[in-house]
């Protein structure tokens, strides 16, 4: 699977723009303004997402990409003396397309999906597959394992998060259809079970990469055709008396004209990172001297104004006090 549909959208938000629906739609309404997260170290420019910390919050793991999809990194940041420190791969990546870093609810695995061979098979397709290392704190002290998950034959494994209690929330996508829906793995007694397909997905609406808070009040996931503000646009959905509510688009804090996707939450579930493709050229280049520079062009096409994906942060503290 190539992930067809996610790039479709990409491509959609980088190089159509959208033309809005002109209606209204009901939204959440943050305090908070976005702001780029980890500028010059984490998003320099480069196309970057996903976010997933560990327990203490000092070391965020991410994905790094070609925008055509075929090459795929995980990195890491550790923080030291409030500031990121420059992003290193972890030490697995880099032959095979590896992406969704999602660190486990106790710290002590990093899961993740890539289309590597598993068991000591040899390369066979680009499907994905949900694998683990261990970690001891940041230090990755295993090689990588696919995970046990009783799936349906043809089902694929997607952007990973796990709720505080252990349970697995993903995407599967449906190639043949341009599908994409969000599934639940319930953890019970140490053994997942079988999936189950969140109540608010259907047939004509595609749904994606999904984030829960750790106590699964909320789930925040991006979507490329529901009706929002954009080409893709963040959704919540919250959950009360134990059933999913029908989704409420993050609104304008969260969500532009262009594409915002592959959403993170803090630990504290205080604070939604983000990708999005915002930044722009909002001005013609001044040369001092008068005379156009290599330097100068190429520090404009390799930043973040050049429209590639970074990552965003926003303090979402005030989210559930609407979903009530």
């Amino acid at each position: 699977m190539k992930r067809s549909y996610f790039l479709a959208m990409v491509c959609c938000g980088l190089c159509l723009g959208y033309v809005g629906r002109g209606q209204e739609v009901p939204a959440i309404r943050l305090r908070d303004s976005a702001r780029m997260f980890g500028p010059g170290r984490i998003s320099t420019g480069d196309f970057v997402f996903n976010t997933s910390f560990s327990p203490d919050g000092n070391t965020v793991y991410f994905s790094k990409a070609a925008i055509n999809w075929v090459y795929i990194a995980i990195f890491y940041s550790t923080k030291r003396d409030g500031q990121w420190t420059v992003p290193q791969p972890v030490p697995f990546t880099g032959v095979y397309r590896d992406t969704d870093p999602c660190v486990s609810a106790d710290g002590k695995r990093l899961y993740f999906c890539s289309d590597r061979p598993a068991g000591g098979r040899p390369f066979k397709d680009y499907a994905y597959k949900l694998f683990y290392v261990e970690l001891d704190g940041n230090k990755v002290v295993s090689e990588p394992v696919q995970a046990d998950l009783p799936l349906p034959v043809g089902m694929h494994v997607l952007y990973p998060s796990f709720a505080g209690n252990g349970d697995l929330y993903f995407t599967s996508s449906d190639t043949a259809t341009n599908d994409a829906d969000i599934y639940e793995c319930p953890l019970v007694n140490g053994v997942y079970q079988a999936p189950v397909r969140l109540p608010f997905n259907d047939a004509h609406i595609v749904d994606m990469d999904p984030v829960v808070a750790a106590d699964e009040r909320f789930i925040i996931f991006a979507s490329s055709n529901r009706k929002g503000h954009g080409a893709g646009d963040l959704w919540v959905s919250f959950k009360k008396e134990g059933q999913w509510g029908t989704p409420v688009n993050m609104g304008e804090k969260v969500n532009t004209a262009g594409h915002e996707g592959t959403p993170g939450l803090s630990r504290d579930n205080k604070t939604l990172y983000f990708s999005t493709n915002r930044e722009s050229v909002k001005s013609r280049p001044q040369f001092k001297t008068g005379e156009v520079t290599a330097e100068t062009i190429n520090r404009l096409l390799h930043s973040p104004a050049a429209g590639l994906p970074q990552i965003y942060a926003i303090d979402i503290s005030d989210l559930e006090d609407q979903g009530k």
